[in-house]
């Protein structure tokens, strides 16, 4: 608040008659005079006799004593204390003030009222100048002045009021100088600046770089911060006993800053977040287009669907994969009926939304419907699993067996040993051509296996697709053991390096599941 004692008035003397001490008063007071001659008893106008009047006692100290303090602080700091005093106490009401002159009026909750003025005292400070009128009027005016002297940091000053009190600026006895008390000055908040501290670590937590984030985690950082300016704002109030204010409210604007920073990062990752899904939704959603239906041999064992639109996923001469739009829960079970019908009834599971069977050559299909688009019906078909055939070698040493035994001459034995030459050759040109089947579905399944594991990741009803779930860990299963089976000391250089590439490939794509 300014107070602008820009005409500063000097103090007025009071008028004579009022530095008389209150016994003095107190004895110039008028009293009764017994108008009855001295020996004469009294009689009253009726004719009794009465008894002599008792001579009053001297009154109590008038109303509008004035009550004079100086302090050495500016009249504009001594203004502002009375003002805040004024209206943040209990005992006193502050009814006017006027910043010119620098007065105040005020009462007690019990009736006292009041009247201060502030005086500049030049190089001395300010003075004050309370008058109180009412009941009690000096207990209440001690009360105010205590509180007075604690605000601006001084030890309490002695009564100005009462026998033996200084009597006024113009008296014979000046007032004393009320200098602030070291021990009294209010210190600054450490409270306060450790919160703009941990505000401005707050706001740079923000412009980290860290990815999901939510509203949460954003508002749990935000406790501290808030909590600390909170607290610093309370013990800062003008009734506190530390000072910084300002820097309290400092470190308030702080918090919210950053929370309104993370705010905004917060709704952007969920955007972006949002776009993500929707972009791996998209790319993993099928494409309802015209599809022909393969011709290869592991197709043929299956009927074709009703519907001609779907997406061909995966197609090769030991596996084929499917999803066929436009099949409704009839047309999903016909199927599964036609399938069966084709002979795959051996080792079969079958429910509501999925089927699984093997034919009497091993041959493994799978027709379920998808969890999120009933309308898209998967099949998968794979060959059976080779076993390893041992027999071979047998053969040949039974054949070398012979050959000595019978006395087979050179030449034959040389054209058995070219025909045995282009034998091998041909069985390891097939060993690999199998080789290079089995991995290429091993890869293709592996596709469909990372776009199963997001897909599943990323669903709000992972219950759902429990029943997909278990499949798909199956045949999981089922390729590893096969890949497993291969003897990578067995294979030729070239297949070594086919083997090792699609490896390194299935490696990392399954490493991306879940990120």
């Amino acid at each position: 608040m300014t107070t602008p004692f820009d005409q500063q008035p000097q103090p007025v003397p009071p008028s004579e008659g009022t530095n008389d001490a209150p016994e003095d008063r107190a004895n110039n007071a008028p009293t009764v005079p017994n108008t009855v001659p001295a020996g004469q008893p009294n009689v009253a106008s009726d004719g009794a006799a009465t008894t002599p009047m008792t001579p009053a006692t001297a009154p109590q100290q008038p109303a509008g004593a004035p009550f004079d303090r100086v302090y050495a602080v500016s009249p504009q700091q001594l203004f502002q204390v009375i003002h805040d005093q004024l209206t943040t106490g209990a005992t006193f009401t502050l009814d006017n003030e006027n910043t010119q002159t620098g007065a105040f009026s005020f009462h007690s909750y019990d009736g006292v009222n009041c009247t201060l003025t502030v005086v500049p005292q030049g190089a001395a400070g300010a003075a004050i100048r309370l008058e109180a009128t009412g009941n009690e009027s000096a207990k209440r005016v001690d009360e105010f002045l205590a509180a007075l002297d604690k605000r601006i940091g001084v030890a309490p000053a002695p009564a100005t009021h009462g026998a033996g009190a200084a009597t006024g600026f113009a008296g014979a006895a000046a007032p004393a100088v009320l200098a602030p008390n070291a021990q009294g000055v209010k210190k600054t908040s450490k409270l306060a600046v450790f919160a703009i501290i941990w505000g401005v670590l707050f706001v740079l937590a923000q412009f980290v770089d860290v990815s999901g984030r939510a509203w949460g985690g954003l508002l749990f950082a935000t406790v501290i911060p808030a909590l600390l300016s909170g607290f610093a704002v309370y013990v800062t109030r003008p009734s506190g006993k530390v000072q910084g204010r300002v820097l309290a409210w400092v470190a308030v604007g702080i918090t919210v800053v950053g929370l309104v920073i993370g705010g905004v990062f917060v709704i952007r990752d969920g955007a972006k977040a949002k776009a993500d899904r929707a972009e791996l939704e998209a790319s993993l959603a099928t494409k309802c287009e015209a599809y022909s239906w393969p011709e290869s041999d592991i197709a043929a064992l299956l009927p074709q669907p009703k519907s001609t639109k779907g997406e061909i996923k995966s197609e090769s001469s030991d596996y084929f994969s499917i999803e066929v739009c436009d099949t409704d829960a009839k047309q999903y079970a016909d199927y599964v009926k036609s399938v069966q019908d084709n002979g795959f009834t051996v080792d079969y599971s079958k429910s509501a939304d999925i089927f699984n069977a093997k034919n009497a050559d091993g041959y493994s299909v799978s027709v379920s419907r998808d969890t999120d688009d009933e309308t898209i019906m998967s099949i998968t078909i794979q060959v059976p699993e080779k076993k390893e055939d041992t027999s071979t070698d047998g053969d040949a040493a039974k054949q070398d067996d012979k050959s000595t035994d019978t006395g087979t001459d050179s030449s034959d034995a040389n054209k058995q040993s070219d025909q045995s030459s282009d034998q091998k050759a041909q069985q390891n040109t097939n060993d690999s051509a199998d080789f290079k089947s089995t991995m290429d579905s091993y890869e293709a399944f592996i596709d469909e296996y990372v776009a199963f594991m997001n897909k599943y990741q990323k669903s709000d009803n992972v219950v759902s697709m429990a029943t997909d779930y278990a499949s798909m860990m199956k045949r999981y299963s089922e390729f590893s053991q096969k890949v497993d089976a291969i003897d990578e000391n067995s294979l030729s250089s070239e297949d070594s390096a086919y083997y090792t590439e699609v490896m390194t490939r299935c490696a990392q794509k399954l490493a991306s599941v879940g990120q």
